[in-house]
């Protein structure tokens, strides 16, 4: 990275999402006053005219145009190589910043030089909140958070629930092991001392697992609720089949990162046994919502089957 003479520098990887792009730089501005800035955005071959509209639009702005789609962590890393900032802010194209939101999280960083990542309160596009603060992932963390038992919700302190917002809300600043990489602030020394994103992830858990190296090497993560941004889920990805089910997202690049990520930190016999959970909580929640049974739900139903249909496959190797 260059010599730092900037507060921060905001990153943004960018395919295929030119208005929610626009949106999103527009909204920087008053987010991040009085601090000193620069936006970078990487363009990952976008077919939408995204690259044209930010040099059009935007001149200020330094864009990358990169040669090949780079995924989400290749393009932040690029980024990362030639920003000026002490601070570096990886930011989604669709999130929309509210008012003084990346201010306050500067101000809760350097007030805490023991912070080394630090994330805002998420907002989905109709104001209701969204998730993004967790703990890690333990083998039995696969059927407690991920099968559709409700199991997370009745044991919100066990360290198998992943999602901390059931123990602590959405409104009270707390520590948490990894962010959801929608907006996600950390040093320059961090990213110098730990690396940037595993490249080895095209896309989903690359923030999951580029927090363990940071908690790792011994920086707190925090969620900070009084910094709000607005998040619109899944914006290159939610037009693939299926994608409805897991979140606008694409289902079996989901399930091949979650593999990779498991490997890498609960190593080959902890991954197996959280894949065989996963996939036992699933088929479970799928029997139990199936006619006579009470209380059943046909979408719930219908998304545990096409888990478990995604989850049986074979998982390929894109590296």
């Amino acid at each position: 990275m260059t010599a730092t003479d900037l507060d921060v520098s905001i990153v943004i990887v960018s395919y295929n999402t030119v208005g929610l792009l626009r949106n999103c730089l527009q909204s920087i501005e008053a987010s991040v006053a009085p601090f000193s800035h620069e936006t970078i955005v990487v363009d990952n071959q976008s077919r939408d005219g995204s690259a044209d509209m930010v040099e059009r639009e935007f001149p200020s702005v330094r864009l990358i145009r990169a040669e090949r789609n780079l995924g989400f962590a290749g393009g932040n890393n690029a980024a990362f190589r030639g920003a000026r900032g002490r601070l570096v802010y990886c930011l989604n194209p669709d999130t929309v910043s509210h008012p003084g939101s990346l201010a306050t999280l500067i101000r809760v960083m350097d007030a805490d030089p023991s912070i080394g990542y630090l994330g805002p309160k998420l907002l989905n596009h109709d104001g209701s909140h969204q998730w993004s603060a967790y703990r890690f992932h333990t083998v039995l963390s696969s059927f407690v958070s991920w099968s559709m038992l409700g199991l997370d919700r009745r044991f919100p302190q066990s360290r198998h629930c992943q999602t901390l917002h059931y123990q602590h809300g959405h409104d009270t600043a707390f520590d948490a092991d990894w962010l959801t990489g929608a907006a996600i602030l950390t040093r320059r020394i961090v990213i110098d001392q730990v690396g940037g994103y595993d490249e080895s992830y095209f896309l989903y858990a690359e923030e999951i697992e580029w927090c363990w190296r940071m908690h790792r090497a011994g920086w707190r993560g925090r969620y900070e609720p009084s910094a709000v941004v607005t998040h619109i889920r899944a914006a290159s990805t939610s037009h693939l089949d299926d994608s409805h089910a897991f979140h606008g997202h694409d289902p079996s690049l989901l399930i091949e990162s979650h593999r990779r990520l498991a490997r890498q930190t609960l190593g080959p016999l902890g991954a197996l046994a959280t894949h065989a959970l996963h996939l036992s909580g699933v088929t479970l929640a799928w029997m139990r919502n199936l006619p006579p049974m009470p209380r059943r739900n046909p979408a719930t139903r219908r998304k545990a089957w096409l888990w478990m249909r995604y989850l049986a496959r074979r998982s390929p190797s894109r590296r």
